[in-house]
């Protein structure tokens, strides 16, 4: 039986688009793959600040960064108004890798408090997806075992991740199918 519903914010919850960003101030999303990969993961552990490997790689402002973000990113406003019904059933956490400024630096926090019972930064629990126990951590916070857990995400080897440790997994690629998948696992 389901207990918890976890969600991954960017790309799911908000609608980031970071791919789209990278390339619009000139980077190489297959060229420079495996230091995105490095770098969301050493943010995610809290060893490097957001922005400066962004700054470094792009040759961008932070300014010139979030006036692009303002234009092409937002909340995903039809899962949000699921969620406020899933809510009368199931838990429903957040589970974000983010480095130590948090998510309140990219977004309106307040909108996040008010979808979820719990919101789980890794760098604040010290681990990131894919890693164990960042899923371990976030099902002992919702009060749920690992297999009552469905967790979703649009990256591949976070839901890898999530299945490796016992919870059921999602891949987000869009609302329709989503809740498809989801509305057979409940």
């Amino acid at each position: 039986m389901i207990k918890a519903i976890i969600f991954d914010c960017f790309g799911v919850v908000y609608l980031d688009h970071f791919e789209k960003m990278y390339e619009h101030f000139g980077g190489d999303l297959e060229k420079d793959a495996e230091f995105i990969e490095q770098f969301f993961f050493d943010v995610s552990k809290g060893k490097k600040e957001w922005f400066e490997g962004l700054r470094e790689k792009l040759d961008v402002t932070k300014a010139q960064w979030n006036d692009a973000r303002d234009e092409i990113t937002g909340f995903n406003t039809e899962l949000l108004e699921y969620i406020v019904e899933l809510r009368k059933t199931y838990k429903v956490v957040m589970l974000s890798n983010i480095g130590a400024e948090g998510l309140s630096t990219f977004l309106d926090y307040s909108v996040l408090e008010a979808h979820f019972d719990h919101i789980v930064e890794s760098a604040k629990i010290g681990f990131a997806k894919p890693e164990a126990r960042a899923y371990e951590i976030t099902a002992e916070i919702a009060i749920a075992r690992l297999d009552e857990c469905v967790f979703i995400d649009d990256r591949m080897p976070y839901v890898e991740g999530a299945q490796h440790v016992g919870m059921k997994a999602i891949l987000y690629t869009d609302f329709e199918s989503f809740k498809l998948e989801l509305e057979s696992l409940l």
